[in-house]
Parts: structure tokens; sequence; C-alpha cells
């Protein structure tokens, strides 16, 4: 039986361009699509199981808008995915209940897991309990990877080392002494504030080493013009600070299925 998913909110925005199409692949899913709150009839609105609201800018749908859409769907998944000018409380204000909140480079890695398996916590759930129920997930009976990380100081390294020995894999920091050659990494992540600093260039440099593995750039406040830069270096995903730890051990899988990306590595099935 196909899920019904509707989306709507900015979806010529170019952080939004591929998503509808994305959507479109998947065979189980039936997408309602609608840019403008006015072209929803009650109809189309009603009785859906996942509802996307895409916001460019903070303000794009209102508090009554959320509610509307709530009340003709209390059993559907309300996810708002947003772009760069939304990142933070200080902008966006406080979360309504039941509606869950994904950065704009997120929804590739997370949405697969929304849509095949559905949400564990009920739609009227807390950040704090999606948090919760993204952990019980994780499990250690996966094999274990080789992770290389890039870092600028020791406390960025033990922060990415912490979450691969979490999840069960073995961690190198990649520095200049280091001489590894592509077949000893299965994936290779590197933090650094942004794409315009030295730290960048360096990461792009160890990255090219590795062509043929994940490479995951952990950034703080990602915006599109640091995913084009990120992709000129082979970069198959980015992850915002802080992350979940579910995100990375998605990421880390051999065929992780990144979406937005020109993907360096094999697409998963689905």
């Amino acid at each position: 039986m196909k899920r019904q998913i509707l989306i709507s909110g900015d979806l010529q925005s170019q952080e939004f361009a591929g998503l509808a199409a994305w959507l479109s692949d998947w065979p189980n899913v039936e997408l309602i699509r609608a840019e403008r709150i006015s072209d929803i009839s009650t109809a189309s609105v009603a009785n859906v199981d996942i509802i996307l609201l895409c916001a460019a800018r903070p303000g794009r749908f209102s508090v009554d808008e959320v509610e509307a859409f709530r009340q003709r769907n209390p059993l559907a998944q309300l996810i708002q995915i947003f772009g760069p000018w939304c990142i933070g409380e200080a902008r966006t204000g406080p979360v309504p209940d039941g509606l869950q909140r994904m950065a704009w480079y997120e929804w590739s890695y997370r949405l697969p897991s929304v849509i095949e398996d559905g949400s564990p916590v009920p739609s009227t759930s807390s950040p704090q309990e999606q948090v919760f129920a993204s952990l019980g997930e994780l499990t250690g009976d996966g094999p274990s990877a080789s992770v290389g990380i890039w870092a600028g100081t020791a406390a960025d390294f033990d922060y990415l080392r912490s979450a691969c020995h979490a999840l069960g894999h073995t961690a190198t920091w990649l520095r200049a002494e280091q001489h590894l050659t592509p077949g000893e990494l299965d994936a290779a992540v590197g933090i650094v504030p942004g794409t315009d600093g030295p730290e960048f260039a360096e990461l792009s440099r160890w990255f090219a080493t590795f062509p043929l593995i994940p490479k995951i750039a952990c950034l703080g406040g990602p915006t599109w013009e640091d995913w084009q830069k990120a992709q000129s270096c082979g970069v198959t995903a980015i992850l915002g600070q802080p992350f979940r730890l579910a995100d990375l051990a998605t990421l880390l899988q051999p065929h992780a299925d990144c979406g937005i990306l020109p993907l360096v590595n094999q697409p998963s099935s689905r």
C-alpha cells in the first residue's frame, strides 16, 4: 500500500529543488505537491501519512496553518524541512508540539527511514523523545568500519572519535605524518568551521586521496554555498554541529544513499 506524502512550501528554493523528484522515485509513495497553501484543497490534505513543510525563511508557515494541517491529519507525521536561514530557535521561535524539524541537508538520510518504517514515536512526541527514539534504533551488530578523521584540534578529533567508537568503529587521525592508502579506510569524516578557511583546503586534499568511500563533512551551520564547495572534493554528505549519532551511523554505511548528492558511492536499493 502506498504512503501518501503531502509536500508544500518553498519548493523552488535551491535547498529543496530536488526533493519532490526524489520522493517521486519511491515506488511506495503517492506524492501530493502544493507550493502554496491556497493550492491545497481540504480533501487533498486530509488523512495523508506524512506532511513535509519546506521553509526557506522563518515565518513561512504560521502556527494556525500548522494547526490546520494537524487537525485534518491527526495521525500524520508533520515535518518541517528548513533552510539555512531558519537554523536555531533564535530565528524560528519555539517549535510547535508534534512538529519534527530537519535541516535541508538532512532530509536525504533521514527521510528514507520515515518513508519505509514510519515514526518510532507518536506524532505528538517532543524533540527530546525523537532523539531518544533514534538512539534506541542503533545497534552494535553491524560490521566495524575503519574511519579516517580529519580535525584541526585534538578536541575536535576526540568529538568524532567518541562518536565512531560508540558505533563500534575504529578511528584514525588524518595528519601530515600519516601515510594511508585508499584501501585502508572504509569512510572519512572531517570537521571544519566552514568552507572558506585553510582547514577546508587541507580537508579537501585528504578527501581527494580516498575517491571511492563515503566522505562526510561536519560543518557549523551549513549553507548552500558550503554544500557546493563540499561537492568539489567528493563529499557525500554534510552533518551539522552538533549531530545525531544515528545520522552518523547511517552515513558510514558503505552504500549509503545520500539523496541530493552526485553519489560517489553506490546508491542503496529501495
